[in-house]
């Protein structure tokens, strides 16, 4: 009996690449939501203390599928045990339209979710041209998400990409994050400027501030920085959870 085939893993975002630049479904790993997704799980203070922990303590649970994630680079955590695929890519299926065998067919996940993967009983004794006028039916009635819609909902991976994102944003959530924790004493509005968010102001303009004048981009710069913490705390929260990124 001819073995079945092995069909591919996939990602529904654009997995790390940590050779060449990017390609169609690849991006530099710095780049990369799932890199992201790490990183952001490094600030979680509780699970730091369940890594300090040996994978004991409140994040027992969440360790055991992520590891210690403070303990290597990110490409050593994601090569290992092929975790990154583990944990992000979706169960394997056909990555294009082709005839499969029975043995195939059962091997197919119990939950596949029929707005990713519809399977179709063709019996072959019926007339060609019923056939193709019933999967033509079928297939208007299965595909309906519209062209460059993004399917998050439809996600099979152990832990899906929970909603839209952008990748400038989350890197700069981050280093919101990063600054205002290492230097708690920093007003908001230099946490702005100091990183270039937004307006911010010229040597002449903070040369002015004694007379207040610019106490109204201020308060603009400082509103800016709360909301970004605000999403930085909720991405944590998230996180810690097993969901990236809850903004």
């Amino acid at each position: 009996m001819k073995a079945a085939r092995k069909f591919p893993r996939h990602f529904v975002h654009k997995h790390p690449l940590f050779r060449g630049s990017e390609t169609d479904a690849g991006v530099r790993w710095p780049d990369s939501v799932y890199y992201l997704w790490w990183e952001f799980l490094r600030r979680h203070e509780g699970y730091r203390r369940t890594c300090e922990g040996g994978g004991q303590g409140d994040s027992a649970g969440l360790y055991a599928d992520f590891g210690d994630v403070h303990s290597v680079d990110f490409k050593t955590w994601w090569t290992e045990g092929d975790r990154g695929a583990r944990l992000f890519a979706e169960p394997p299926v056909p990555m294009t339209v082709t005839a499969i065998t029975p043995q195939e067919a059962a091997a197919f996940p119990v939950d596949l979710d029929p707005s990713v993967m519809l399977l179709v009983a063709i019996p072959l004794r019926l007339p060609k041209g019923f056939i193709e006028s019933r999967l033509s039916t079928i297939l208007k009635r299965a595909h309906i998400r519209k062209r460059g819609q993004r399917l998050h909902s439809g996600s099979a991976a152990q832990y899906p990409v929970t909603r839209q994102f952008s990748i400038h944003s989350l890197k700069t959530i981050l280093a919101v994050h990063d600054l205002r924790r290492g230097e708690p004493d920093l007003a908001l509005w230099e946490v702005a400027q100091r990183l270039r968010i937004g307006s911010t102001l010229s040597e002449a303009e903070l040369e002015d501030q004694g007379r207040g004048a610019q106490a109204p981009a201020k308060r603009s710069m400082a509103s800016a920085i709360s909301r970004m913490l605000k999403k930085a705390r909720n991405i944590e929260d998230g996180v810690g959870r097993g969901r990236f990124p809850e903004l």
